[in-house]
């Protein structure tokens, strides 16, 4: 049995892309079993073609095709989706093009070639190494469009409509109670046999239960009855600190600023806002391992080779103690009168947020601001967000890659992967969902995508890119993010992938047979008490 909250959103249990990327930041092979280039640059064609595996496949057995592929990204680039990672795609040739509405998904050279060869052709020349990369994102996995397509609303949140294509699937869900993970028999089967899916995932179930009080967690840990937890209060996270675990998430707890509203359209308004805020306060409030964000890129995001850190290259951007007087004094030069404002702080509905909010309409109202919270969960913060319905707004900033650029480039207008609006007289790009639309911005990411090589110019560049986009102030970080966990010492093989989160397809956990006892005697006691 398995207590952590997060292991739910954890798409690398139960989804797997072309590629993915190890904890020491390499890009391996996924379902691509191979990959190779067709160039002739005479004529001006550059090809990738990837060759899938054809003994894996989705929990209902169909084999992982092509086209599935074929549907996700253009899904990702649809000028009706939302999504950031559309960028991840831009050197795909007509890519742009159909994010800004200016051609059809049937323009979009990404292929089919078969049901195991995916065709991709480029602009131009194309960084091999560096989309390599982008595709290892958790945001470009496949999808199956006979599931997906007629839920579009829902899909991911009913199992009826839901189909996996990695180690794992949802074999049950209980909402608010219990998740249940199982061994997925299609996934790097050997075409020869039905028995031997044990070697490739070792696990065969494992439980996700969020019914238990905190103490009864803990005291069942102690007791050898559960042996993992993922979730810890302050409180227990300082009575078990030397037994826990802590892997950066490569995200960064941020506050965004709805830019086209007032005062949040005046830039010193903004760099007021974030002066105003002690980044080592917020920290503490979280507690749990949390560090004071000292830049909007989170560690583990590297730098211009793996095993350089961006963030260690370009050191503290944000200072993490507040400096009240110098935020008084921007809103004095600019005019601002704080009083004159009221606004909207939103923010999730969990106990640390909600902490946070509160010590920020602290500070803020000091400035002269008046600040209301608003704290909610689930798809009405979504819609909130994505819909750009907020003024000021909390949120998990994740880096989509191990590369900066995708931290950075949906700043920028033609990179933000935002909803276009198709029609007579209508721009064919959108600024971010925070409104935000700065040309000198703008320029400098384009000049970055246009470098073909991650080199050390185009580290630089980046280094740039976020020094502005922190001056500029669309975006507030405020903390980098940490996961917690602790296991009995019964339950090995656990790993942790780049990302922060954990791998349990080679867990495995020793004496069993008498958990599985102790779960049916629970079980049975249960339904004698109903």
């Amino acid at each position: 049995m398995i207590y952590d909250a997060e292991l739910v959103l954890n798409t690398g249990m139960i989804f797997e892309g072309l590629t993915y990327i190890d904890d020491k930041g390499k890009v391996q092979k996924g379902i691509a079993d191979n990959w190779y280039t067709e160039i002739d640059e005479e004529r001006g064609e550059y090809f990738l073609c990837f060759e899938l595996k054809d003994e894996t496949g989705w929990d209902d057995q169909r084999i992982v095709q092509a086209d599935d592929f074929v549907y996700a990204w253009r899904r990702v680039l649809s000028p009706a989706t939302n999504s950031p990672a559309a960028c991840l795609l831009y050197n795909v040739k007509n890519a742009k093009e159909y994010k800004a509405g200016l051609c059809t998904a049937d323009d979009l050279a990404i292929y089919a070639e078969s049901a195991t060869l995916l065709k991709i052709e480029f602009t131009g020349p194309f960084d091999l190494d560096q989309f390599l990369e982008n595709v290892a994102s958790p945001s470009l996995v496949p999808l199956r469009e006979d599931l997906v397509s007629p839920h579009e609303s829902d899909w991911a949140t009913k199992l009826d409509n839901f189909a996996a294509n990695g180690p794992f699937t949802l074999k049950g869900l209980e909402v608010g109670k219990k998740v249940y993970f199982q061994r997925n028999t299609s996934y790097n089967r050997d075409p020869k046999s039905d028995t031997n899916e044990w070697k490739v995932v070792s696990p065969y179930q494992f439980r996700v239960d969020f019914q238990m009080s905190e103490e009864e967690r803990l005291q069942r840990f102690e007791d050898d009855k559960l042996f993992y937890i993922g979730e810890f209060s302050k409180e227990a996270y300082e009575q078990y600190e030397k037994k826990i675990d802590n892997i950066d998430l490569m995200s960064t707890y941020s506050y965004m600023f709805n830019t086209e509203k007032a005062p949040f359209n005046i830039k010193e308004v903004r760099q007021a806002l974030s002066l105003a805020l002690d980044r080592e306060e917020i920290a503490s409030i979280i507690g749990n391992g949390a560090k004071a964000a000292t830049g909007l890129v989170p560690y583990g995001v590297h730098d211009y080779k793996v095993g350089k850190s961006f963030r260690k290259t370009v050191g503290d951007i944000i200072d993490t103690s507040a400096n009240i007087e110098e935020a008084k004094a921007l809103l004095k030069s600019a005019g601002v009168n704080a009083s004159s404002y009221s606004f909207e702080l939103r923010t999730g509905n969990n106990e640390e947020d909600v902490a946070v909010a509160k010590y920020a309409k602290e500070v803020w109202e000091s400035l002269g601001f008046k600040v209301t919270i608003k704290s909610q969960g689930g798809m009405f913060y979504s819609n909130a967000l994505y819909g750009g319905n907020f003024d000021v707004i909390g949120l998990d900033y994740q880096a989509l890659t191990t590369d900066a650029f995708s931290v950075l480039a949906p700043f920028a207008r033609e990179y933000s992967g935002s909803v276009i609006t198709i029609g007579q007289d209508t721009d064919t790009t959108a600024p971010h969902i925070s409104g935000f639309d700065n040309k000198e911005y703008n320029k400098l990411i384009d000049d970055i995508f246009n470098i073909l090589d991650n080199d050390k110019e185009r580290a630089t560049l980046l280094h740039d890119a976020e020094k502005m986009l922190l001056d500029e102030c669309p975006i507030v970080p405020l903390s980098f993010n940490v996961a917690n966990s602790m296991k009995s010492s019964k339950l090995k093989g656990v790993k942790s992938s780049i990302f922060g989160y954990k791998i349990f397809t080679e867990a495995s956990l020793s004496g069993y047979r008498d958990v599985l006892e102790m779960i049916a005697e629970e079980e049975a006691a249960a339904k004698l008490a109903k």
